[in-house]
């Protein structure tokens, strides 16, 4: 028999470890787990699962805050197949999995590596800014399974109070202004504070999220903010969500949408830098005008 244990830790990508017969995973806060959880609800020696031929087992390690099955606080503990974990706040769920759907899994993920290949090309061949940003929402959202999303881009001098939403699917953009999106935009803020991807997969679980009334006002089940770094420049962020239940954003999917958002972040800001020069020019005198103004003005032979 083997499972696939996924761990929620809160703000980040899910962690996702297959058990076996004869596997053992030890789950804490130290480096050296098996399943490392770094949440300080968590102690740094937690808890134990052993696999066996027909079923797993649970030992808490004399914990802090305990482990539990099922909303049960349990120390030493025969699992049902299926079952949800608590190591201190951190919740993850035991599923069986068979081989074939290992096997699907696997190319699933390989599929949206091509994906992300196909999409990278198809950016570095777009001349227009908002074609690029409309381009890189779309792809971040197949990438990520996702319904919905926006783009944020900061003023060309990189003042954020002058930031703005460039492109929007699924969205209205004047939407976002309204009370049920606040606890997207703390997301968006977090992100580009923190210089570093925010994930929630379950917003319900999510302490800061959970709290807030916007969050069950649009019913959003996950949601995804990538900063848009260039260099040491912050360009900006990409905010994504779904409100209908969805595969875990695990840590491969998110280290797949850093890299196609990285190299994003590379094109946006060469467009964005043609803008710029664009912009200027056209408020320059234009030559050809300054000499219809002067058909006498002549120089050397009269």
């Amino acid at each position: 028999m083997q499972a696939r244990l996924i761990a929620y830790p809160p703000e980040d990508a899910a962690l996702i470890r297959l058990i076996g017969p004869g596997d053992v995973i030890d789950v804490g806060r130290d480096p050296v787990s098996g399943l490392v959880l770094d949440h300080s609800s968590v102690s740094r020696a937690h808890a134990r699962l052993h696999g066996a031929a027909d079923h797993f087992r649970l030992l808490d390690l004399d914990s802090k805050n305990g482990s539990f099955v099922d909303g049960f606080r349990c120390r030493d503990i025969r699992l049902p197949a299926s079952c949800w974990l608590r190591f201190g706040d951190v919740y993850c769920e035991l599923v069986p999995v068979s081989e074939a759907e290992l096997a699907s899994a696997e190319t699933g993920l390989q599929q949206r590596r091509l994906q992300a290949t196909a999409h990278t090309a198809r950016i570095q061949g777009l001349t227009r800014l908002d074609d690029l940003l409309e381009a890189t929402l779309r792809a971040v959202l197949e990438l990520a399974q996702c319904e919905r999303g926006f783009v944020l881009l900061a003023a060309s001098d990189g003042t954020t109070a002058d930031w703005t939403v460039r492109s929007c699917l699924s969205l209205e953009p004047a939407a976002l202004a309204g009370r049920e999106f606040s606890g997207s935009v703390g997301a968006v803020q977090q992100a580009i504070r923190q210089h570093r991807p925010v994930i929630a997969n379950d917003v319900s679980r999510v302490g800061w999220l959970a709290r807030r009334d916007s969050v069950v006002m649009a019913g959003i089940s996950a949601l995804a903010c990538l900063p848009l770094i260039d260099g040491d420049r912050i360009l900006g962020a990409l905010y994504v969500d779904r409100l209908s239940h969805g595969p875990a954003l695990s840590t491969l999917d998110v280290e797949l949408l850093k890299a196609f958002t990285e190299n994003a972040a590379v094109w946006i800001s060469a467009r964005r830098a043609s803008e710029v020069l664009d912009a200027r020019a056209k408020s320059l005198p234009d030559w050809g005008r300054i000499v219809a103004a002067h058909p006498l003005a002549a120089f050397g032979d009269a």
